[in-house]
């Protein structure tokens, strides 16, 4: 039973729901086939209606402490979100999916929320109804895959986390491969939003096609990887969004809207890294090129020789196709050196970081290769830990060298299959910062930036025998004119080559060093235009959202934009805290 204090914003709720908004309907609009093409007039009554979540959860938000303790806040707000469950429950019908109450933490920890509405649609009808009756109790909603994002893009406490993997297409199967035509002449795959890399990359080889850039972990969603633009190692490749071409999208009034980058070439600059606030993807269509078979060698170098040596670190991320490198600091010892270190806790006399060695695995396309030598998936050695082995303490780096000196020096793949792809993380062990900055002619930025991080960590090393990050993997890829991408070509320092390279260090989150070398490097770098990484890990870094607004300037009022022209969201249905403290709050609702 609902409490009389909520009774009335319920019956209007149910009144709102049987009112129907054929206005401002376009050529984008997809019809599709529904029992229910009822649509919610959301917020264009002058009268103030209260929000219902504000109604019972106000006073018990994080910001007020209005309790004695953590645990009692949490315990008040599930008891009163369990009245909100009814409502909503209520409202969605029996042919909705079924909402949970649920505490959520991502998989490496750096995220928790304690309670959340859990809603696991199969259908496009579900998502529609989902999303009207959240507008109508003026809760917002957050889409999510996997949850490997280590920045807060999911929804407050006490709103809507939809997850969309398992997602139906109503019109076609979950994956499909889309031959040339006159509008398109060369190859597409369509594919639901919620369907994993690997899944992909599964299809891409049966069907002789193939992207020429993809990240390291193959257990994430497309959506995923379109909104927070991921990105992979090659050297003329760009982040995940901007392979996309077509998506269709629900928008904050239930309805599906189809877009083509022919078409809606601005818009396109901010799909292509939209951080979900456009509302929820259905399905990606990605141009893909025909698959080839790739050469991938794995080199154990000097760290000086590259990342001290402008000349040759240029030779070598430009003759690649593709180009990953690998630093696991204090991994130079001998057997010996490290038998005496776990023995006296000593570091050596003679021990630098330049001494140290790096992983070089290069990947280039090859022609002739005997069809039995090509071998499936490149999984990393490291099991599931990109830092590396089981080895805790600073043996761990030459640990994992020792790991990487096992691998085959040579293998053929198809590329799909040739980038790195880490096993299913394990959870909680290690958290990621990932910041980029924009490669110049004479490679002096990248390499500065990457010396600063090793040499900070020399000294964290020497001073108390720890380390502040276990893992340094920079990485290179083509800029795009994508609004707030962080490989982005409207971001242009002097003597721009169009790329930038992202500069991904990892440790566990409570590791010494690990947020004070962030921090360092953020204020350090923040002149040559530093930017983080969407989905890392930054947030605690104090300033930063003054140093995002900064980096991309008028970029962020074109992605606003852009958004409020298509009115895909007017009122900011898809948005959480996080993001309006970012982008501010729509202009037009």
């Amino acid at each position: 039973m609902v409490p009389s204090t909520y009774t009335s914003l319920f019956l209007s709720s149910v009144v709102l729901l049987s009112v129907a908004d054929p206005s401002t309907l376009d050529d984008t609009i997809v019809d599709v086939t529904d029992d229910d093409k009822v649509f919610a007039e959301v917020s264009r009554s002058k009268r103030h209606v209260p929000s219902v979540l504000s109604e019972i959860m106000g006073p018990l938000s994080r910001s007020k402490r209005q309790v004695q303790s953590e645990f009692v806040r949490s315990d008040l707000v599930y008891s009163r979100m369990r009245v909100l469950h009814l409502m909503l429950k209520y409202l969605i019908g029996p042919n909705g999916p079924e909402v949970e109450i649920r505490h959520f933490v991502n998989w490496d920890k750096t995220i928790l929320i304690d309670n959340l509405f859990y809603v696991h649609p199969t259908t496009i009808q579900q998502v529609q109804r989902i999303i009207r009756v959240a507008a109508m109790m003026q809760m917002r909603v957050r889409a999510t895959g996997e949850g490997h994002s280590r920045s807060p893009l999911y929804p407050d406490e006490g709103n809507i986390m939809m997850d969309v993997r398992d997602l139906t297409r109503f019109d076609g199967p979950r994956i499909e491969l889309m031959r040339p035509n006159s509008e398109r002449q060369y190859y597409t795959v369509k594919a639901m939003t919620g369907v994993y890399l690997y899944d992909l990359n599964e299809f891409f080889v049966k069907n002789g096609v193939t992207l020429i850039a993809e990240p390291l972990n193959n257990n994430e969603t497309i959506g995923g990887m379109v909104s927070v633009s991921t990105h992979g190692s090659t050297w003329n490749g760009t982040g995940f969004g901007d392979f996309m071409v077509e998506v269709r999208i629900i928008d904050s009034m239930g309805r599906l809207r189809r877009f083509v980058r022919e078409q809606h070439s601005e818009l396109f600059k901010s799909l292509n890294c939209g951080l979900g606030m456009f509302g929820i993807m259905y399905d990606i269509t990605l141009r893909v090129v025909t698959s080839k078979v790739v050469k991938v060698e794995n080199r154990i170098v000097s760290l000086e020789s590259i990342l001290y040596n402008a000349t040759k670190f240029g030779e070598i991320v430009t003759s690649n196709l593709a180009t990953e490198i690998s630093w696991y600091p204090f991994n130079s010892l001998t057997n010996t050196e490290a038998e005496e270190y776990a023995n006296s806790s000593k570091v050596p006399g003679n021990w630098s970081a330049r001494r140290d060695y790096l992983w070089l695995r290069t990947t280039n396309e090859v022609d002739g290769v005997n069809p039995s030598l090509i071998q499936g998936p490149n999984f990393l050695p490291t099991g599931g830990s990109l830092s590396g082995s089981n080895v805790t303490g600073l043996l761990r780096g030459k640990s994992a060298l020792d790991l990487v000196r096992n691998l085959s020096p040579v293998t053929y793949h198809y590329l799909p299959d040739a980038f790195p792809i880490l096993k299913p993380p394990r959870f909680g062990t290690e958290t990621s910062t990932a910041l980029f900055v924009t490669v110049d002619t004479e490679y002096k930025r990248p390499l500065t930036a990457l010396q600063f991080l090793i040499e900070f960590t020399e000294r964290q090393i020497r001073s108390n025998g720890t380390t502040p990050i276990n893992a340094l993997l920079p990485r290179l890829l083509m800029n795009s004119d994508c609004h707030i991408c962080p490989a982005n070509s409207n971001i242009q320092p002097v003597n721009s080559t169009g790329r930038s390279m992202v500069i991904d260090f990892l440790a566990p989150p409570s590791q010494a060093g690990y947020y004070d070398i962030s921090r360092e490097f953020v204020y350090r770098f923040r002149g040559d235009l530093v930017r983080p990484h969407w989905a890392k890990r930054f947030d605690n870094m104090p300033g930063v959202m003054d140093i995002i607004r900064n980096v991309y300037g008028d970029g962020i009022q074109k992605f606003m934009k852009s958004r409020e022209d298509y009115r895909l969201d007017p009122c900011d249905l898809f948005m959480n805290k996080y993001l309006l403290q970012i982008f501010g709050q729509s202009k037009i609702c």
